[in-house]
């Protein structure tokens, strides 16, 4: 079984509008999609999707909370979130007919110190149940900075893989539990180094510089339409996948994690989990509904995805 957790959940909703968006104009919505969110939430349904069994936890409270719950127990996923006494957020999502996409995104409503006294025993209890914790997204105030130091440290003593996908503050001051994979962007890299990498060159060497420096055993750098970087003790790969009609974007780095989980569950070599995720990933690039994919476009579009040493 794989965890995840989604301590920032929320409500998303994609409006896909039939005009080009006019600032200050009145926006008329063509098509709704209400989805059960947040970074952690969309991994989940990405590990369902790919036929692993999956268990989410977080906070949720209030009628977005159970709206959320509701939601999930509907797509057949298992659930065991913290209640929380403040509402669940909203996330906004508008994409024209251009498919461009501008996202409106709510912070969480705060927690309190019981609330994150809950979360971490939650964790603990899940984590000796499963094959892997995944860590996804942002933080509501009161969890402070040191959350996901807490609990990926809580993970690792259990003897379990742990996921991390965050950023800032959050991402560098986990490191030193050294979370078993970190997936940042080049933005993220040099909240960690100090010095933004630009060249293909220097994202390579930056990704080895992370893992060797703070004993992450494998770092994945996002390079968006350009693939992606994987350093591990294997060496270095970059993967590439096929070129595809995009219609959302909203979601894909979510799946990646999702289906990282779900390859190293199975046990796969590092550069065949580079492969999976990022067929995924690929796939939930060609569905409007963010964090959803189907199967068998991974399939076909993991023919043509290629995982190269560098």
């Amino acid at each position: 079984m794989i965890t995840t957790v989604t301590l920032n959940a929320s409500i998303d909703k994609i409006y896909t509008i039939a005009s080009p968006m006019e600032v200050g104009a009145v926006q008329r919505v063509a098509t709704v999609i209400d989805n059960a969110g947040g970074k952690g939430l969309n991994c989940a349904r990405a590990v369902a999707t790919c036929g692993e069994r999956v268990c989410a936890t977080g906070f949720v409270g209030g009628h977005n909370g159970a709206y959320l719950c509701e939601r999930f127990t509907k797509d057949g996923i298992a659930h065991d979130f913290v209640r929380t006494a403040r509402e669940t957020r909203c996330c906004l999502n508008i994409i024209e007919p251009s498919k461009r996409s501008t996202e409106f995104l709510e912070p969480g409503r705060p927690v309190t110190a019981e609330d994150v006294a809950a979360i971490e025993a939650k964790v603990a209890e899940l984590a000796g149940n499963s094959d892997v914790v995944t860590f996804n997204g942002s933080v509501p105030t009161g969890c402070g900075n040191d959350i996901y130091r807490t609990l990926v440290a809580t993970v690792r003593a259990a003897g379990k893989p742990a996921l991390l996908d965050t950023s800032g503050k959050l991402l560098v001051g986990s490191l030193d539990a050294r979370p078993t994979m970190i997936k940042p962007n080049t933005d993220e890299i040099c909240a960690i180094l100090g010095r933004k990498p630009e060249s293909l060159e220097e994202v390579v060497a930056a990704a080895r510089e992370v893992r060797e420096a703070h004993g992450v055993a494998q770092v994945v750098v996002s390079l968006g339409g350009d693939g992606a970087i994987m350093s591990c003790a294997d060496g270095e790969f970059r993967g590439v996948a096929p070129k595809i009609e995009v219609v959302n974007t909203v979601g894909s780095g979510d799946t990646m994690v999702g289906a990282f989980a779900v390859a190293i569950a199975h046990g796969m070599a590092p550069a065949d989990q580079l492969r999976y995720a990022m067929a995924c990933a690929s796939a939930n690039c060609l569905t409007a509904s963010t964090g959803h994919f189907e199967m068998a476009s991974a399939e076909e579009l993991m023919a043509g995805t290629r995982v190269e040493r560098i």
